[in-house]
């Protein structure tokens, strides 16, 4: 997906996984309007017990973008192989179904299967002329060529390396979730072309829920809640 974004700010968020409490009061830190525009760099779903409020919430704002996380992939694969019969791929089950089957029927939870496979797997952001590639866990150059996208948000044998800001290329930064940074703030690499945006909200107890506006690189933190 490709979009470019002139006199708006534009946050970046990954890894919420069911917090809809601290969700929201991210959003109330950073002041969140119909004006900007806020990037989830996937793993909207499991661990924590708030699932259907953080949906529910994500669903009101039309001028937040979702990208695929290997979380949200797995949960779609579970509902459509319960509930549309489908042969999936592999995914590992977590909390998030049996608590949303309490409070949604099977074609809400249908719904929200297509709606996460429709999402993409990463977004090419030109910001006021500034490149950047936001993905779950890992970048490339030429998505386009690549057949496997799962690559995208799971990370290839070059993961590693990646995190660590020893593959980089010149025609965009990238800005990843999926792996939670060591200090639990966000990480950016000496040549500013690597930033880690997951800073362990889904399962460190003193991890935080970061997010970073990318017009002036301002970071923000909600930490866990008591």
């Amino acid at each position: 997906m490709n979009l470019s974004v002139v006199n708006k700010k534009v946050y970046v968020v990954s890894d919420i996984h069911n917090d809809a409490d601290r969700f929201k009061l991210l959003l109330e830190k950073i002041n969140f309007s119909k004006d900007d525009i806020l990037i989830v760099a996937g793993d909207i779903f499991d661990r924590g017990d708030q699932p259907v409020e953080l949906y529910f919430e994500i669903l009101k704002h039309p001028n937040i973008q979702v990208i695929q996380g290997n979380h949200d992939v797995w949960l779609a694969r579970e509902i459509m192989e319960k509930y549309a019969g489908e042969k999936v791929g592999e995914y590992i089950s977590y909390n998030t179904l049996s608590i949303m089957e309490q409070r949604m029927t099977a074609v809400d939870l249908l719904n929200l299967a297509r709606w996460i496979k429709e999402k993409p797997y990463y977004i090419n952001l030109d910001l006021e002329g500034r490149q950047y590639q936001i993905a779950h866990a890992q970048t490339y150059l030429t998505p386009e060529r690549i057949w496997n996208k799962s690559r995208f948000y799971m990370g290839d044998g070059h993961y590693e390396c990646f995190i660590r800001g020893m593959e980089e290329n010149d025609k965009f930064i990238s800005v990843v979730g999926h792996t939670a940074t060591e200090d639990r703030k966000i990480w950016v690499s000496p040549s500013g072309k690597t930033i880690r945006i997951d800073c362990g909200a889904g399962y460190q107890k003193d991890g935080n829920l970061g997010a970073i506006r990318l017009n002036d690189m301002e970071e923000f933190y909600v930490k866990k809640l008591k």
